[in-house]
């Protein structure tokens, strides 16, 4: 249906790096056959990666290799050889910047025209070679930890399948979707290539004209879908920043995930198995069965029992994201009761207001008007882009009839609003009571919150 447009990616530019990078660590000719190696980063070393020889005799050199230690190995996706991947040593710095790891990046290049599934298979294949000469130097397969972006999700997900599945995580950060997704779910990432696989999903609808970059098939014990999947916040609405426009949100799922990693928000997630149901506030309870909190995206795991395999079965999360780190929302439930005796057709404007914080208008209603009937009971997921200590809603339901005469203007009662927010556990929620609102027009709702006692939040969690 779209044209190929994804090649885009692979060209170099200010989101995929420079060739004029001062670090020489990374492959940078195209070789004849496809190759692959580690690069060692120490917290103490600098910005650049040090080349290793895993298989030879003090092959690592002057790298501070500790097996005792748990390992994260970064994998990158395909590339110009020209195109230096900057984000992989900045996932390294922040992850040496909060324990002590042993970080390493696998660096591939393969020929010219070579296909990506094949690539992935036979880079999987030496990857798994690797990763066994770790073992063999003491480390333990439980705490190696992969990540891989676009076809490196893929490439990791081969080694893991290589290894049994003995590996202790796998990340993918937005699989390649182009060319695997035709291919079947055996060449690539899946939940049975290690103990626990997340997954991040960031471009998995097409950016028209152009096809998406990630693939939209839940591949792990759990997948995380961002937003509507493409066109993230923050990134451009059209093809004027053609670069820009194809990558952004493809590479905001390594963006996200670095950013997590000392964040002091949580990007939380909410089992859903649709985007409309999100957005119609249906997924808002964690408690289900194997999973006692919400998921959390990124790099922490504390969410996830200890046990593995994990206790529950593959789950998908929805959440939405900011325009920028550490890209954290604020979720609440926005829910009401409509009174009167007259239904209304309308986009529904909110926007919240208290402590002098101010967020922005939000859509609740999508793209597409909301008939709001008498006597029944709405809910609304709100992803508020600020946090703070509301007093005030600002209300609008917009018909889009031009009425200047108030008279005309048809009213909306609500007899009670309720906004919750999430996850329940946290037990704040604001209320009004009586509240009216003429199309088109804004009105601003005084809020009573209400903190909740642990019985009662143990009480809404049950039902």
């Amino acid at each position: 249906m779209f044209r190929t447009l994804w090649l885009f990616c692979f060209l170099p530019g200010p989101l995929a790096g420079t060739g004029a990078s001062q670090c020489p660590d990374f492959l940078s000719v195209a070789p004849p056959a496809l190759e692959v190696r580690m690069l060692g980063f120490a917290a103490e070393g600098g910005p650049c990666g040090r080349p290793l020889n895993m298989t030879a005799p003090g092959g690592l050199g002057a790298y501070p290799w500790d097996p005792r230690l748990p390992s994260v190995l970064i994998v990158h996706g395909r590339r110009p050889p020209q195109v230096r991947p900057q984000w992989v040593g900045q996932l390294a710095r922040e992850l040496l910047s909060t324990q002590r790891l042993n970080v390493l990046a696998v660096d591939w290049l393969s020929p010219r025209g070579r296909g990506l599934v094949p690539t992935a298979r036979q880079a999987g294949r030496k990857l798994a070679c690797l990763i066994r000469a770790l073992l063999a130097r003491g480390s333990s397969a439980e705490t190696i930890h992969l990540i891989g972006f676009g076809v490196g999700a893929h490439i990791a997900g081969n080694a893991g399948a290589a290894l049994r599945g003995c590996l202790g995580r796998i990340t993918g950060l937005d699989p390649f979707g182009p060319e695997f997704t035709e291919a079947g779910p055996s060449v690539g990432l899946d939940w049975s290539d290690a103990q626990f696989v997340d997954v991040i999903h960031a471009n998995f609808r097409p950016n028209e004209p152009v096809a998406a970059l990630g693939s939209a098939r839940p591949l792990g014990h759990v997948d995380f879908y961002i937003g509507k999947g493409h066109q993230l916040p923050g990134c451009p609405p059209g093809l004027l920043d053609r670069e820009r426009y194809v990558l952004c949100s493809h590479w905001r799922a390594h963006q996200i995930f670095t950013s997590s990693i000392r964040s002091h928000c949580p990007l939380f997630a909410f089992p859903c198995l649709s985007r409309h149901g999100f957005e119609r506030g249906q997924c808002t309870h964690c408690h289900t069965a194997g999973l006692h909190a919400c998921p959390q995206l990124g790099y922490n795991t504390s969410w996830v029992a200890a046990e593995r395999p994990v206790p529950f079965q593959q789950l998908t999360a929805l959440l939405d994201v900011t325009s920028a780190p550490p890209f954290c929302v604020t979720p609440f439930l926005l829910e009401f009761q409509v009174g009167g005796v007259t239904p209304l057709r309308a986009y529904l404007f909110i926007q919240l207001r208290g402590g002098g914080v101010e967020t922005s208008s939000l859509l609740l209603s999508g793209s597409a008007p909301v008939r709001f009937q008498p006597g029944k009971v709405y809910r609304f997921m709100v992803s508020a882009n600020r946090d703070g200590d509301f007093s005030h809603l600002l209300l609008e339901f917009y018909t889009r009839r031009n009425l200047y005469l108030e008279w005309r203007k048809r009213i909306v009662h609500l007899s009670q609003l309720l906004l919750t927010r999430l996850p329940r556990d946290r037990g704040v929620s604001y209320f009004a009571y009586d509240v009216r609102a003429a199309e088109g027009h804004t009105v601003e709702v005084r809020l009573t919150k209400e903190v909740a006692t642990e019985e009662e939040e143990e009480e809404e969690e049950e039902q």
